[in-house]
């Protein structure tokens, strides 16, 4: 995996453990599974990070915010209930002596940016190592659990501008998991896509954006673990039921899914068409 700048590191680990916790434990607890293992107090102060920042977000133009409570989990809370829950996250993260140690030090790290102080190049370098080897050894781990093993890439999330999120677990679960926008678009408006997925094996990634029902392909696409794809909303893409194809292809031979596909992603849109006698962008 290239390099990862110390911001991308601290969101892929982070993204990587929740996820893993997610599955695991909700696994062995159920849909309530977070009653079950974090105190009523830590789930206040969850719930009260989550209602500051959708106030903040929504200043912003931030319509949506993660809707789950160990979103609003700190990396040394998630390190926390890792450490508690060993038993369930060993079949991915192997031997606590192990690492277990490379997460407190990723931690210690993590405060150093946090702080707003540089990393020594080492220190960036140990960084994004350890990021590495956390979503590589989640991966191998979510992709065993997967129907189809071990051998393909998988999505980790999708992102658009307004903060609507598709997550790599729901990828696993379904070929061409969706989520319905309540955002309106407009003929000129841009919206933004972050996409971050990893291949068990270490191979090149490469995204496709795409906008139906009209069947307009190649919108923009991109190569790399984390990208940026953008739409920028045109007169033919109107529609009451407009939805977006982020669709994710390894640099493999055999594929996830039919037609040479490794993960999906559509998001729906309803796009008004232009006011007549109103000029787009005037």
């Amino acid at each position: 995996m290239a390099h990862l700048p110390p911001s991308v590191a601290l969101s892929t680990c982070e993204t990587a453990l929740r996820q893993l916790l997610t599955f695991v434990l909700s696994q062995k607890h159920g849909l309530n599974w977070l009653t079950a293992v974090v105190s009523a107090d830590k789930l206040v102060k969850w719930q009260e990070r989550k209602e500051v920042e959708a106030k903040k977000r929504t200043t912003r133009g931030v319509a949506t915010v993660p809707p789950g409570l160990l979103d609003y989990a700190e990396f040394h809370e998630l390190v926390d209930l890792v450490n508690k829950r060993w038993n369930e996250v060993a079949p991915a993260l192997g031997k606590k002596a192990v690492t277990g140690a490379l997460l407190e030090r990723f931690d210690d790290l993590r405060n150093t940016v946090a702080h707003s102080r540089d990393l020594l190049p080492f220190e960036e370098d140990l960084l994004a190592g350890i990021a590495g080897e956390i979503r590589n050894r989640v991966t191998l781990f979510m992709s065993t659990e997967a129907p189809s093993g071990e051998h393909f890439a998988r999505i980790e999330e999708v992102v658009d501008s307004f903060g609507n999120r598709v997550d790599g677990l729901e990828t696993l679960k379904s070929s061409n998991p969706c989520i319905v926008c309540e955002q309106v678009l407009n003929v000129g408006d841009v919206v933004k896509f972050r996409c971050r997925g990893t291949d068990p094996y270490g191979r090149g990634i490469g995204w496709n954006l795409s906008i139906m029902p009209n069947g307009h392909g190649g919108v923009d696409s991109a190569i790399g673990n984390d990208v940026e794809l953008t739409l920028t909303v045109k007169p033919e893409y109107v529609s009451s039921r407009s939805y977006v194809l982020v669709r994710m292809v390894s640099d493999a031979e055999f594929h996830r899914w039919p037609e040479g596909t490794d993960g999906l992603t559509l998001f729906y849109y309803q796009i008004n068409p232009p006011v007549p006698g109103v000029t787009v962008g005037a």
